[in-house]
Order: C-alpha cells, then structure tokens, then sequence
C-alpha cells in the first residue's frame, strides 16, 4: 500500500465518522435536546454541533 492509498482510505473513513456524528447531532436535536446537551453527551465541539444544527435548519 502507498502512502497516497493510505491517506485516500484515511481521508474516507473520516468522511464516514464526520457523517454518522451529523446524524446523531440531528436524532438528538430532533428529540428536542439543547445544543449544549448534545455537545456534552456526544462529546463534540459545540461549534461543530451548532453549524451541523443550523445547515440543517437552513436547508
């Protein structure tokens, strides 16, 4: 494997985790959690979960 196949599978994968946590930001934001609820419980970056909220909401 090549370095250049390595990062293509790794630029991939993150591709894939970043969508599942967009997911699971909208599922609990739909259930009527807070921004800050979800941030905590998925421990993720509060700005990450609000630009995530709010593309969803602007589309």
């Amino acid at each position: 494997m090549t370095l250049l196949q390595r990062d293509r599978e790794n630029i991939e994968l993150g591709r894939e985790e970043g969508s599942m946590s967009a997911i699971k930001v909208l599922k609990l934001h739909n259930k009527g959690i807070d921004n800050e609820g979800i941030s905590s419980s998925l421990q993720l970056d509060p700005e990450y979960v609000n630009s995530v909220i709010s593309d969803y909401e602007n589309s």
